[in-house]
């Protein structure tokens, strides 16, 4: 007998999912290649340097794609209610896995719900930036090196969240990542670490 599985993500979620972050983490390894001498080597992984200046703005146009979908499949879950307040405040007892002292969340707790908007503020920057910076051509000198400046410290900001997205979906919270891989999760896990979404939405 098969084990009992909740669905979670569809596939058009998954395939949004990967496709931002397979796209962002190529535009990461490149634009620190492109800011600092010692990493360039990186871009040998795109075809060498010519072709990583020239894949990185249409990356970043799939980037900029993928993120508007994730935004309007994601963002009507995202917005925090009075059980994700009591989340927060009992974020602490959740990070040291002290489960009796988490209030139940629902299909996403508080924290996802911030780093969604997080997420989205940081791809904005992304996006907003990377135009300009595509056709230097067409803005002032001050402009453009106020936008290199954002977007260098919103890659920062995103690379720091992805190391934390990926720790948290892998080594702190295991199987959390295979949502993401074949849509489902156990109802062990569902009941875990979002309770009020488990319900009784078992598969067979």
């Amino acid at each position: 007998m098969s084990t009992p599985s909740l669905h979670r993500f569809s596939f058009f979620e998954r395939i949004v999912h990967w496709v931002v972050g397979v796209t962002f983490v190529v535009l990461l390894l490149t634009g620190l290649a492109f800011s600092y001498p010692s990493l360039f080597w990186l871009t040998t992984l795109v075809g060498g340097g010519p072709a990583a200046r020239a894949l990185h703005p249409q990356i970043g146009a799939v980037f900029g794609v993928g993120l508007a979908f994730m935004f309007a499949l994601w963002v009507r879950d995202m917005f925090l209610d009075g059980p994700d307040q009591q989340w927060l405040g009992a974020i602490k007892h959740y990070a040291a896995h002290e489960r009796d002292k988490v209030p139940p969340a629902g299909k996403y707790n508080a924290g996802q719900k911030l780093f969604f908007w997080l997420q989205s503020l940081l791809g904005v920057v992304f996006v907003a930036t990377g135009l300009l910076l595509w056709f230097p051509e067409s803005f002032d000198a001050g402009l453009l090196n106020t936008m290199r400046l954002l977007h260098y410290v919103a890659t920062l900001g995103g690379g720091l969240l992805l190391i934390v997205h990926v720790y948290l979906g892998t080594v702190a919270y295991p199987g959390t990542a295979r949502g993401m891989i074949d849509g489902k999760v156990t109802p062990a896990w569902a009941r875990l670490h979002h309770p009020r979404w488990s319900g009784d939405r078992v598969e067979r």
